[in-house]
């Protein structure tokens, strides 16, 4: 299967990758990897440098380029240390405090390395949306109450109109507010008076409220302190505080999922619908709230309450089916005259979300100095596992050697992740395709890289889940990046796994795709499909061609009709997203956006030859 570019055209696609790498400081330590694009303050991707890293595991282009292949799978082996979702990348060097920009706290703006913060506190609003995102992102501290009654101290008449608690608006009695500096990081607080009215024409303070947030540059965890302070005539008692986000529903993307911890196991609300519910009772380790669309885009809020056993429910009030208003409410203790009750809770902030994001989101919390240096959010593993596996497969071919200890690692990286899949991924029903395609493809390359059985009875469970999740159509997935993930799994791993339905997947997996378009039967592929996924898709048909060209493999004449059409609609769609700069070539990324290090890497890889290697490394002729 020839390259279709040649090497000048491959080595100017090189030259815009190459102008992308950026030094960082991950752990504390030194490292280089590929920004996601030339904008300043771009961060490091782990997606971007895996696809980067599996490109530079195909000998030729290694040798072209050593120093670019070595930063982009250092990069991905550093984020994949550990099993589970990675850590979406890290971020470029930036000030090592948190920086007041306005201090009214009518009108504030504070940034650190992770989030900007803006708001007007005299109402009692602080909003927050991740570095780089428009207001529309913006999440919503706000929408508290706290409900009390007055206990002790109060005599005659006034002592018993006092029994009946009474709820009160926090932000609609807001007397005080401030911003400051305090040490690396920023204190924003606003305080309210809680009267009472026990009756008409009197007014009683029972006390105060004040709400603390607390934003630092050493690590992303936003801090909330509530503070209840009894006053000096009575004591309260049935108290329960809110900690509340509201306005969720009229962001540009709502929020629509939501998950919660309870004991070490997580319980995820069924897709669909909101009204005004109760989503739990009682206490709770941990709540996620998620955005809808892609995932690898989606933002995310993990809630920590510091102390569990306060909660007492979790309720939504809901806009147009999807959450608006949520309040967390929790128990206090009685709080006497004059004394104080104090309530904590952590919030994070991140862009990415995957499978078992809910779990390893509580556990980033729990240790948030492990977030120095990166970003927040989460991305899938499969990518980094491609990578590492591909990179063990070619391994052997590499002038000059990678060293064993280096490659030993990376298998016992890779050990790791496998590992700890759920046990019900045996037969793949635990895991969804845009997951299940990537494993089918590190298996396979650590199968020709001289796997074990167990690697290959693995291999066929996996392939197993992958097409039991075709629909009737073909369709794999619910867009063109996972279906030609998917296409070029199961061609490959069609030579390791020879049995008819492994073909029979592969065959309706390419007749599901429109010749005109490209289209997915029964997928809303509406609007402009990314490089990402254009260059997947052509990907794994061009390793198809590849396979029924050398006689592996046999699709039949419909789907090898439907397979060149499709490759040749990509083929121009692709060649029109090329724009040529100075010395090099850059790759739009599709619909609206910058060149950016995923369109260019996965590019290249559509048009060059890694299956080719891989296949010819596991004995196929090509």
């Amino acid at each position: 299967m020839p390259d279709l570019l040649h090497a000048q055209e491959r080595d100017r696609l090189l030259a815009s990758l190459r102008r992308l790498l950026r030094q960082v400081s991950v752990d504390g330590e030194p490292m280089a990897g590929l920004a996601q694009t030339e904008e300043p303050g771009a961060p490091l991707l782990t997606r971007d440098n895996a696809l980067a890293a599996e490109l530079m595991a195909v000998p030729a282009l290694r040798a072209v380029d050593p120093g670019l292949a070595d930063a982009a799978l250092g990069f991905t082996a550093v984020m994949a240390e550990e099993p589970g979702p990675l850590p979406r990348g890290a971020l470029p060097p930036r000030a090592p405090y948190a920086e007041i920009l306005r201090a009214d706290p009518r009108d504030l703006r504070v940034l650190t390395p992770w989030h900007e913060f803006t708001g007007d506190l005299t109402h009692g609003v602080l909003r927050q949306r991740l570095r780089g995102d428009p207001r529309e992102r913006d999440v919503l501290h706000t929408g508290n109450m706290v409900r009390l009654r007055l206990h002790g101290g109060v005599p005659g008449l006034l002592g018993r109109l006092s029994l009946r608690p009474r709820t009160l608006d926090v932000e609609d009695a807001v007397t005080g507010q401030g911003i400051q500096a305090e040490g690396s990081g920023v204190l924003m607080w606003h305080e309210s008076a809680l009267h009472l009215s026990p009756a008409p024409g009197l007014r009683l303070l029972a006390g105060t409220v004040r709400y603390e947030y607390r934003a630092s540059a050493v690590d992303p965890v936003l801090r909330l302190t509530v503070i209840l302070k009894a006053g000096p005539k009575a004591g309260l008692s049935a108290v329960r505080l809110t900690t509340a986000l509201d306005a969720l529903s009229e962001g540009a993307v709502p929020f629509p999922r939501i998950s919660f911890g309870r004991g070490g196991a997580q319980t995820r609300r069924p897709d669909g619908p909101f009204g005004e519910e109760k989503i739990a009772e009682g206490a709770l380790d941990s709540i996620h709230l998620w955005q809808a669309g892609p995932e690898e885009a989606a933002s995310v809020l993990h809630i920590r309450p510091r102390a569990a056993e306060s909660v007492f429910s979790l309720r939504v009030s809901a806009r147009g089916g999807v959450p608006h208003w949520l309040v967390l409410r929790h128990t206090l203790p009685d709080v006497p005259r004059g004394g104080t009750a104090t309530l904590r809770e952590d919030r994070l902030l991140a862009r990415g979300v995957v499978r078992g994001t809910p779990e390893a989101g509580l556990r980033l919390m729990r240790a948030p100095d492990s977030l120095a240096g990166r970003d927040p959010g989460q991305t899938a593993a499969g990518p980094a596992l491609v990578a590492m596996a591909s990179v063990l497969l070619n391994a052997p071919a590499f002038h000059p050697p990678l060293p064993r200890d280096r490659l030993s690692r990376l298998r016992d990286t890779l050990d790791r992740h496998l590992a700890a899949l759920p046990e019900e991924a045996e037969d793949g029903a635990a895991l969804p395709p845009d997951e299940l395609a990537p494993l089918v493809l590190a298996l396979d390359a650590l199968l020709r890289a001289g796997g074990l059985p167990r690697e290959r009875r693995r291999l066929r469970s996996l392939l197993g889940g992958l097409t039991a999740a075709a629909s009737p159509e073909g369709a794999i997935g619910n867009g063109l990046m996972t279906h030609g993930a998917a296409i070029l799994a199961l061609a490959r791993a069609a030579t390791l796994i020879r049995e008819p339905w492994v073909e029979e997947a592969l065959r309706k997996a390419i007749l599901a795709l429109s010749p005109d378009g490209p289209g997915l039967a029964g997928v809303d592929t509406s609007g402009p499909a990314s490089t990402p996924a254009l260059s997947m898709l052509l990907r794994g048909l061009r390793t198809t061609e590849l396979l029924a060209g050398a006689g592996a493999i046999s699709p039949g004449p419909a789907a090898t009709e439907r397979l060149v059409a499709v490759r040749d609609t990509l083929l121009g769609t692709l060649s029109a997203r090329l724009r040529a700069r100075e010395d090099r070539l850059e790759v739009l990324p599709g619909g609206a956006g910058e060149p950016d290090a995923a369109s260019i890497a996965a590019l290249l890889l559509a048009v060059l030859s890694p299956d080719e290697v891989a296949l010819a490394t596991g004995g196929v002729a090509a």
